[in-house]
């Protein structure tokens, strides 16, 4: 099943929210504006830079383009969930925020969620790889903002949580940085 289509802003409403936000008068992603939420919360971040731990995240955050095994790139995404347990399932997107090009979709995976996230934020140990690069032609991913949403539901298909993250994607500096534009440039 895919997801549906997020809806993007202009990049000028993601910047008055942002500011809003810096403000206090932001919603914090998974919060209750951020759309349906079913029966628990998620909340999007990212990851040090080996992909462990979780690493609270506004929208709008610079992320490093992290180079892999295999020469591409890719953003490690973490995630937080309350409120729901057991053996779910995760499916991933993301989209570019200036036309919605999509860039990556990610089969449904299984996640298993203790039951500590039923008295607290319960967060994955390691981040997913959300690979960026090399990029679908045409479609530019460093230096844009890209919208990175998790949907997880049960085994039969219900909507348990789901969270948007905008974030911006950066080359390395140093001897990757010219490769990297090289194939993160579409």
């Amino acid at each position: 099943m895919p997801l549906p289509r997020p809806t993007l802003l202009p990049v000028g409403a993601l910047a008055a929210a942002a500011a809003l936000a810096a403000c206090g008068g932001g919603v914090e992603p998974g919060g209750p504006d951020s759309g349906p939420t079913g029966q628990g919360e998620l909340l999007l971040g990212g990851a040090d830079d080996t992909g462990n731990g979780f690493v609270p995240l506004e929208d709008g955050a610079d992320v490093p383009l992290i180079g892999g095994a295999q020469g591409g790139f890719h953003v490690w995404i973490g995630l937080r969930v309350r409120g729901i347990e057991g053996e779910l399932r995760i499916e991933r997107e993301a989209r570019r925020v200036s036309d919605g090009e999509l860039v990556l979709r990610t089969p449904v995976q299984e996640l298993v969620v203790p039951g500590e996230a039923m008295d607290g934020w319960w967060e994955r140990p390691d981040a997913a790889a959300s690979f960026m690069c090399p990029s679908p032609i045409a479609i530019q991913v460093y230096d844009e903002e890209i919208v990175f949403r998790a949907e997880i539901t049960s085994e039969d298909g219900e909507l348990l949580a789901v969270d948007d993250l905008v974030a911006v994607p950066r080359c390395p500096d140093g001897d990757q940085a010219e490769f990297c534009q090289s194939i993160c440039g579409g």
